[in-house]
């Protein structure tokens, strides 16, 4: 794969790269250990981590998208041995399943794994290798269940730093709500010291241990499950107050460069991105439409007196004390609400206000 991508000029990819692979690693003992289906699904996965390869660094060449800041490096060698390898087993590679939903077992094909669910439409299983231990994902089908929601109502989110998000809504009854981010502070403030104490401990030759990896691992997890959380309570809101349409505010790469006054390792990879794919994985299961759109001067134009939101040469507001942005009429409002109710205005031009 490599000598074809630089021999091919970052062409790769296909169905005949793919046969190539499997005729060239059928013959191996590794290939033979596993199942034809499984087998085929580990050579796609190469194929199309090479087809990303080739589309980041062609983005990056056009430099149509601020997403990069250097240029992709491409896949390199695995070891022979060591190297795990993520595994998909498809919902006929699954031999057993069980009848009882309490206590279901899925058999995977050619292993002795056998993994307790509570699922029934079992689409595939992952085995997924991470750092020093291997997870497995099930993944069922579940239903779309739409519920009764009103074209005219849309909702806003604004992404923060200080705020994990702020959402308001064009509904007049609706009140806008802060959801708050020092539990993920207070997941980093246990993380950073402990894993500064495992590096130091490190030799110069090692990057990594299987402790700094455990302890990584916990982290992220904790950070994911809040995430979810996050996102789960949000379109709960939106369902109950029958909102159509949910547009968020993001900003790409704008917050990596921010002059801090406090430790920047108290909150450290803040995963929006994460946030966002909950958030839209959970709305089409209710039949709310998610807009993603860039956020920019959204907090700098006044909500209350309908400044146009957009590059100004002078800005009739700017955020004050404690995070309140002043109108004309001495009223306050929380800047981050008026960022996500300028989202809304920015999107939906006749929105009421």
């Amino acid at each position: 794969m490599r000598t074809h991508f630089f021999t091919s000029e970052y062409k790769v990819g296909g169905t005949r790269i793919i046969r190539q692979l499997f005729a060239i690693l059928k013959p191996t003992d590794g290939s033979q250990s596993f199942p034809t289906k499984i087998r085929n699904q580990v050579l796609k996965q190469v194929v199309h981590g090479w087809e990303n390869c080739q589309k980041s660094r062609i983005a990056y060449d056009r430099r149509d998208t601020p997403r990069f800041s250097f240029l992709p490096s491409i896949p390199q060698y695995k070891h022979k041995i060591s190297t795990r390898n993520l595994f998909t087993y498809d919902n006929q590679s699954i031999e057993k399943k069980g009848i009882n939903p309490n206590k279901g077992l899925l058999h995977l094909s050619q292993s002795d794994l056998i993994i307790s669910t509570k699922f029934q439409d079992v689409i595939k299983v992952r085995e997924v290798p991470i750092t020093a231990l291997y997870f497995f994902e099930v993944a069922s089908q579940k239903p779309v269940t739409l519920v009764d929601l009103n074209y005219h109502l849309t909702a806003g989110i604004d992404l923060g730093i200080d705020h994990l998000v702020a959402l308001a809504s064009n509904k007049p009854t609706f009140t806008p709500t802060i959801y708050d981010k020092k539990h993920l502070k207070s997941i980093n403030q246990g993380f950073n010291p402990r894993q500064a104490f495992l590096l130091s401990k490190l030799d110069q030759v090692k990057s990594t241990t299987r402790p700094i990896q455990k302890v990584t691992f916990n982290r992220n997890k904790r950070l994911e499950n809040y995430l979810y959380q996050t996102s789960s309570l949000i379109v709960k809101r939106l369902g109950d107050d029958k909102l159509i349409q949910l547009i968020i505010g993001t900003n790409v790469r704008d917050k990596q460069n921010i002059k801090l006054e406090k430790k920047p390792h108290s909150f450290r990879l803040i995963t929006h991105t994460q946030l966002i794919k909950f958030i839209t994985c959970q709305t089409q299961l209710v039949g709310i439409k998610v807009i993603v759109t860039q956020a920019y001067y959204t907090n700098k134009c006044r909500f209350g007196d309908l400044e146009p939101v957009g590059k100004q040469e002078s800005y009739q507001g700017k955020s004050g004390k404690r995070g309140w942005f002043p109108s004309f009429n001495e009223s306050r409002i929380n800047a981050d609400v008026n960022a996500a109710l300028n989202m809304i205005r920015k999107v939906n031009v006749n929105s009421p206000p």
